[in-house]
């Protein structure tokens, strides 16, 4: 789960710098999209990336994130296992 929280933590970063708008952040990590709309995050890292997304995509009111089912997000997952056995710096959007 951790994971997933710095992976959508480093894509709303790399977005805002790119200045890009009205973006749907997708994710099949359940736990994550949960703990965004809580009003409250736990003190441990975990929490820390969580509180630093929420802060983020309040400030920017038009980027959403959503769960979806992993057999939607194949695609992504392909993505990432390829990303593994390229040492390249590769940015996919």
């Amino acid at each position: 789960m951790e994971a997933e929280a710095i992976g959508l933590l480093e894509a709303i970063k790399t977005t805002i710098e790119k200045g890009h708008h009205y973006v749907e952040f997708e994710t099949d990590c359940k736990p994550v999209v949960d703990a965004l709309s809580l009003p409250a995050t736990s003190h441990s890292e975990l929490g820390d990336i969580i509180s630093q997304c929420k802060s983020l995509i309040a400030n920017n009111s038009d980027y959403a994130v959503l769960f979806v089912q992993r057999q939607a997000n194949k695609i992504v997952h392909s993505i990432a296992r390829l990303s593994l056995s390229n040492p390249s710096s590769v940015f996919f959007v």
